[in-house]
């Protein structure tokens, strides 16, 4: 009985050992050195080479958005508001109208103006009549030479107030073409400063009128990096907070020649473009300024690198394989990066359908987009 039970232990025995080498035998086709199964379609990749090139040091630096221009609109007369058609926050174009004064007492005084310029002329005409008459009695000494001044002095002086009022009808008329205040730029209208029925004096604050495109980025830069900055070099910054575009290009406009003297730094002004009006007085940049001397650096496509725990990586292809090589990353330039790690210059790196690759697996290798 008990030879029985070890047989038939003996025999279920076999049987799972037979079982499992038989499963044993069946996955060992499916996978290979690699850990990919046998016969599976090569992945498809993008990839770009990496290329040499010399680059500059960068450092980062936090800047300020301010408007490139800014005015408080201000009348050149006095008078009521009798208009104001602006609201704080509205856009206006150049020439806009922002308020109009009441033009009806300098409409009078234009009226009696040219009233005046009207009886001058007439009396001008006679005292011009008077003085021919005088003039030719003066000839044949039948007047005094008292007379005669007096004739020529008094058409004089009419021809005179003549110019007088018309000056004086210009200066109505101009004050008349100045009751409306326009924008003197583009904008957008950031305070009110008046309302209609209000008496503005002149030189009085009608809007504050700002202009942000292009916009200008202010940093402080140390007094030990400032020699390297110029006017009219290109910049690259990073607005973080804006939804889409947040990376721009900028232009050096202004290196202020007097810094703190607390913190040793100098205000560079930069001028970026802002068409779509998304960079906003008051922003954060990041201001990425070259410094020091240019060196020879070893650049990828941003997108081919691969981050995780462990820090950076790329997949090189070699013989339609991966090879995963780890990086360190330094500088971004443009759409590349300074990458430090296993990587020859020419080098085909994957730059699109990297995210889910393993070391050794094979790839169908394509022209990445900037290959293309």
């Amino acid at each position: 009985m008990k030879k029985t039970i070890r047989s038939e232990r003996n025999l279920h025995g076999l049987k799972i050992i037979f079982v499992l080498s038989v499963l044993i035998w069946i996955a060992i086709p499916f996978s290979d050195a690699t850990g990919q199964p046998p016969g599976e379609e090569a992945s498809p990749v993008a990839v770009e080479r990496a290329v040499s090139k010399n680059v500059r040091p960068i450092v980062t630096f936090i800047g300020t958005a301010k408007p490139h221009r800014k005015s408080v609109v201000s009348p050149e007369i006095e008078g009521v508001v009798a208009a104001f058609p602006v609201k704080k926050g509205q856009k206006v174009k150049k020439g806009e109208v922002l308020a109009r004064v009441e033009t009806r007492p300098f409409l009078l005084e234009l009226k009696i103006a040219r009233a005046n310029l009207a009886e001058a002329k007439v009396n001008h005409e006679n005292a011009i009549f008077e003085l021919k008459r005088v003039a030719a009695l003066y000839k044949k000494k039948s007047i005094s030479t008292r007379a005669y001044d007096d004739a020529l002095h008094n058409a004089n002086a009419l021809e005179k107030h003549i110019l007088a009022l018309e000056a004086r009808i210009e200066t109505i008329q101009y004050h008349i073409e100045k009751c409306t205040i326009r924008a003197p730029f583009a904008g957008f209208v950031v305070e009110e400063h008046t309302q209609i029925g209000q008496w503005l004096k002149k030189g009085a604050e009608i809007v504050t009128l700002v202009e942000i495109d292009p916009i200008l980025v202010t940093t402080p830069v140390p007094d030990r990096y400032i020699h390297f900055m110029k006017a009219g070099q290109k910049v690259g910054l990073t607005f973080d907070f804006l939804p889409s575009n947040q990376t721009r290009q900028g232009l050096i406009r202004h290196i202020i020649p007097e810094g703190n003297e607390n913190a040793r730094t100098f205000p560079v002004q930069i001028s970026v473009a802002n068409k779509d009006f998304s960079i906003l007085a008051g922003m954060s940049a990041k201001v990425n300024l070259p410094v020091g001397r240019a060196y020879e650096g070893l650049l990828v496509n941003k997108d081919a690198v691969v981050t995780n725990r462990e820090g950076h990586h790329i997949f090189v292809v070699k013989n339609k394989k991966t090879i995963r090589v780890p990086i360190k990353k330094r500088q971004a330039c443009g759409s590349l990066v300074v990458v430090e790690g296993e990587l020859s210059a020419g080098d085909w790196v994957v730059v699109e359908g990297n995210e889910r690759l393993r070391q050794g697996q094979d790839v169908r290798a394509l022209m990445g987009p900037e290959q293309q």
